[in-house]
């Protein structure tokens, strides 16, 4: 299993309600694609990454309709292995810290020539 990206998604049945961040970990095993959904333990597979995801998306949505249909919405949650988790983690860690020194370097640039000591850096809750 070779770790390709870390994804959060979300989901809306209906246009109704959006679901809090979901995590999804595409990986490449036997030249395919995999995308894992990590909440539910949803699975689908595909030629290419954008593939994987479409599948993966179809897969979801029989799940979500199914336990709806069922009424076992409370069973829906069934967390991957401890192992799909650190490796989404660590992707996750990867994707941000190259967001970040993309981010740095344009700044640095863009403030090339400027005193550093004069500026302000402000933290927002997200």
């Amino acid at each position: 299993m070779k770790a390709i990206k870390a994804k959060r998604i979300s989901i809306t049945v209906d246009n109704i309600r959006k679901s809090p961040p979901l995590h999804v970990l595409l990986t490449e095993e036997e030249n395919v694609v995999v995308a894992r959904c990590l909440d539910f333990t949803v699975s689908s597979h595909g030629e290419n990454v954008k593939d994987a995801l479409s599948f993966l998306q179809d897969a979801m949505q029989e799940y979500v309709i199914s336990a709806i249909e069922n009424d076992v919405i409370d069973t829906i949650l069934d967390p991957a292995s401890g192992r799909y988790w650190r490796v989404f983690n660590e992707m996750e860690g990867k994707q941000t810290g190259v967001k970040i020194e993309k981010t740095l370097k344009k700044t640095a640039f863009i403030l090339a020539g400027k005193n550093y000591s004069d500026l302000g850096i402000a933290i927002q809750h997200v």
